[in-house]
């Protein structure tokens, strides 16, 4: 009998707790169906690329390999410019100069008192000076058509124009004492001019 009298004080209890339960499961059962139905997210761009929100993934960057040279420049030997030397050798497309300074006026008597300081003379004969202190040759590329201007058969004032391969022969045993103009630009001789020394 007692029992009777408290199941209506327990039932609105009981009650309370089933709809609870009830909304809880309806609650997880729509969020489960909402998630299902939801579209996934689009990834976000990767930093540093084009990609906006919402474009999808950013494309994949790929990293080259940094392209090496198989074949290096050779280093100048000369800047651009005009230099005073002898020739050595001529070999090819290339020519071995032997670089030296050439000196006048009071350049040239400095360094001949420098040279010779126990001479009578203060300067050298016919005002200029070579000053020849280092063996270092220096192998030079020729540009393509070059020749050699060189003092004409009639003498000082006459020029003409001689093949680069044709030097060796045409001075024969004086090509070491003969003094020239190499012109340089860019690494490569494009002008060879004699010198006319008296």
């Amino acid at each position: 009998m007692w029992d009777l009298l408290l199941m209506p004080s327990r039932l609105p209890r009981l009650l309370a707790a089933t709809g609870l339960a009830v909304t809880v499961l309806t609650l997880a059962a729509c969020s489960q169906q909402s998630a299902e139905e939801k579209p996934p997210a689009a990834p976000a761009a990767v930093p540093g690329s084009t990609a906006q929100f919402g474009d999808g993934p950013a494309p994949e960057t790929t990293v080259s390999p940094i392209a090496t040279a198989t074949s290096e420049k050779p280093a100048v030997l000369l800047a651009d410019g005009r230099w005073p030397g002898f020739i050595a050798k001529v070999a090819g497309e290339t020519v071995s100069m032997d670089l030296v300074e050439f000196l006048t006026g009071d350049a040239a008597a400095a360094a001949w008192q420098k040279k010779y300081p126990d001479s009578e003379q203060d300067s050298p004969d016919n005002d200029y000076f070579i000053v020849n202190d280092n063996t270092k040759l220096r192998r030079l590329p020729l540009s393509q058509g070059i020749q050699v201007t060189v003092v004409g058969a009639t003498g000082p004032g006459t020029e003409e124009a001689i093949a680069v391969s044709a030097v060796e022969q045409h001075f024969g045993n004086l090509l070491k004492g003969t003094l020239f103009w190499f012109t340089v630009k860019q690494g490569e001789v494009t002008k060879i001019e004699q010198q006319f020394l008296p």
